[in-house]
């Protein structure tokens, strides 16, 4: 089986940023959310100037939240069309 390449760009000043597929970011704020730190698309922790993890506040921490919900939310309605979809087709085969 094959694996994607990982996507990293480089920006206008050649700091290289790894881009993320929708799949890996979400991955990533559930781990941010079990952890409660930040992280980088590179999978590396935050740290502050001291070298101690940088936590999420509220706000972080509800964006990622909604993010989430966001995602299962479109996910069940794919589903749910995709069932009336394949239901449909089934009773038309039928006649």
């Amino acid at each position: 089986m094959a694996t994607k390449k990982k996507t990293i760009v480089k920006t206008k000043n050649g700091k290289e940023v790894r881009l993320l597929t929708p799949a890996e970011k979400g991955a990533k704020a559930a781990f941010e959310l079990k952890k409660g730190v930040k992280v980088t698309n590179m999978g590396e922790v935050k740290r502050n100037p001291d070298g101690s993890p940088r936590k999420l506040n509220k706000v972080e921490r509800s964006y990622r939240v909604g993010y989430l919900n966001a995602r299962k939310d479109n996910a069940k309605a794919y589903n749910y069309n995709k069932k009336k979809k394949a239901a449909r087709k089934a009773a038309s085969k039928k006649k």
